[in-house]
Parts: C-alpha cells; structure tokens; sequence
C-alpha cells in the first residue's frame, strides 16, 4: 500500500490555510499499522517534527486515531489533541527543538529523561525543553492540551537556562497554570483578529514566552544545579508551599521538584529525615503557631484536621512528643484555655 492510499483511506490530513488554523486527523486500522511503512511521514518538518522513532504499539488491534486541533502561528502551536497508544522520543538535540507543555486531560503520558521520570496523569501539566530527548509512553484515548514555543524565545528571559534539563510538572490548581490556560483561550476567542495582524501575533507570542520562562523560573530560583543539596532544598520548598495540602506525598513532591522518587527518598535518607516526617514537623509547627494565636477561639480538633492530622489524638500525640505536654496544658500556662475536643 503506497503512502498516498494511506492518507486518502485513513483521512488523514493537514490544514494551514490560514496562518492560525491548525487541523491533522489520522484513522488507521490495524492491518494499515501492520503493513505501512513511515506513517508519521507528513509530520516531517512541521510543528510535530521534535517527535522521532513513532511506534504504534502491535497490541493496536482496534487501529489507531490520532486528531489534533487548533492554531499555530510564528512558531506558536496551541491544540488540542486526541491520542491513541503511542511510543518515541520527544527531542532530537537540535536548536530547533522546542519547549513543549502537555496538559493532560484524560489518560496518562509518560517521559523518561536523562534527569527524571514523570507520569503526567489528568489535571497535570508537564513543561520540558525537548533538545533535552525524552522517551515518552501514550496511553490509549488520551486527551492532551499540547503547547509547543521556540526555545530561544525564553532564552533572553531566563538567568540560568540549566533549569531547561529538568521537566516542569505541576497540577491545574496551581494559579500560575491556570493564568496559562485563560491566556490560551484568550488566544483562541481572538484568533481572527491574530490572523490579520502580525502585531497582534508577536505580543501574544512574547506574551506566551513570559509565561513560560516564569514558571521554568522558579526552579532555578530554587537552586536546582547550583546548591550541593540541591534536590533536598527544592523538595523542602515544595513541602513549604503545599503544607495546607490534603493530597501533599512522596510522588506528588518528586513530581514538581522533577526527580524520580527514589532519588528524593535517597536525598531525605542521606539527611537522616524522611519526606511525611518532616512535612508532619512543618505542620506541628504551623498548628502551635495557630494554636497559641487563637487560644480558646478554636478546638484542638479543628487544628488538627487544618493541617491534616488523622484526628485531635494523634494531634495530641504528636504534640506532646515535641512541647513536652498536651495543646490544652499547654495553653493553660500561657493563660489561656483550649479544649480538647
């Protein structure tokens, strides 16, 4: 079966005709994943070209569909897309090479680089420079939100560009991934006034840049290449900002730090501490401090499910461990009474 069979039976195509329309749709069976070669061949020099040695898996039996959609402008790819099971490497260390955000929306997409492992599950975004090679695993019927930028463009804006070797991974919550996704639908409700200025193109893309080099930022603001206990210090800041946390462990820490759990285990072990252990100090810390400010005004039970302890016993427990007495003793000799229920 020649190429060109292929892309008329597996309604396969690609759509520019506008400088922010961007359009591609595959739907192949699984004798044409069987017996076609170069599949992928008309990905070659446009804004999916950083994906090389593209493997559908043989267990496909069901074929594969592939649809992405959306806008590409100045080197600016904004899509959503839909994936079926799907290998390769994502970078081929080539300038060219962009920086990639995937949002995951449904399914699970995994990277394996020289610097970490991640498995970005729905409601995470994983951002990471692809001159870097990653080897990434698509799960079957999964629901993307791909932004791809030139690299050089967060260049000039970054102090160190070493935090390029490390992947960004954080959850939808965060406030500065939700800022990223509204200036995303912004530029898809204006993409017609984009298409007839150049102007208007160029801000959003320098626009999108800021974003970009801003949250990458704050992982060198961390230190992440410089401070010998780098891993270690990132990990602490991460646990800081998150205390208040229900969902605060091991995987979620080592997934926005951007290193594989068993190295941010190693890092606490070579500091005699463990990752919950020193989370659980931080919030005994914060619920003293919350407990001598409000005084009578709220219940030990109350304090205790504010910073995630199973219950006002365990609490107590662990509070008397370290101040010596219960939060009630305790507060009876700064003169003021508690309850402990």
């Amino acid at each position: 079966m020649s190429d060109q069979k292929l892309e008329d039976s597996a309604d396969s195509s690609l759509n520019c005709g506008r400088a922010t329309d961007f359009k591609t749709k595959m739907n192949l069976t699984a004798r044409q994943i069987r017996d076609t070669e170069h599949i992928f061949q008309e990905w070659e020099g446009g804004p999916f070209s950083h994906l090389t040695r593209l493997t559908i898996p043989q267990q496909s039996a069901h074929g594969f569909k592939f649809s992405a959609n959306g806008h590409l402008f100045e080197s600016l790819l904004s899509v959503k897309v839909y994936c079926d099971s799907l290998t390769g490497i994502s970078g081929s260390n080539l300038d060219q090479d962009p920086i990639v955000a995937d949002l995951v929306t449904a399914g699970r997409i995994g990277f394996a680089g020289k610097y970490g492992t991640h498995i970005v599950t729905p409601g995470q975004i994983c951002i990471r420079d692809t001159k870097a090679s990653w080897e990434f695993d698509c799960a079957p019927a999964t629901r993307v939100r791909v932004v791809t930028i030139p690299r050089h463009l967060l260049f000039s804006r970054m102090r160190s560009t070493k935090v390029l070797n490390q992947a960004y991974v954080s959850d939808i919550s965060a406030p500065e991934v939700r800022f990223l996704l509204n200036f995303l639908e912004a530029i898809e409700k204006t993409s017609d006034d984009l298409d007839l200025s150049i102007s208007a193109q160029n801000i959003a893309l320098d626009a999108c840049a800021t974003l970009f080099s801003g949250m990458l930022s704050e992982r060198a603001e961390l230190g992440l290449q410089e401070h010998p206990n780098a891993t270690l210090k990132a990990a602490k800041n991460v646990i800081e900002k998150n205390l208040d946390r229900h969902d605060l462990s091991p995987a979620m820490v080592a997934q926005t730090v951007g290193v594989s759990l068993r190295t941010l285990h190693r890092s606490f072990s070579a500091s005699n501490d463990s990752i919950m252990a020193f989370a659980r100090r931080r919030r005994l810390q914060k619920a003293h401090g919350e407990l001598v400010r409000l005084g009578g005004k709220a219940s030990v039970s109350e304090i205790a499910a504010r910073w995630h302890f199973a219950d006002a016993s365990h609490f107590i427990r662990h509070f008397k461990s370290v101040y010596g007495t219960t939060p009630t003793a305790y507060l009876r000799n700064y003169g003021a009474t508690g309850s402990e229920n």
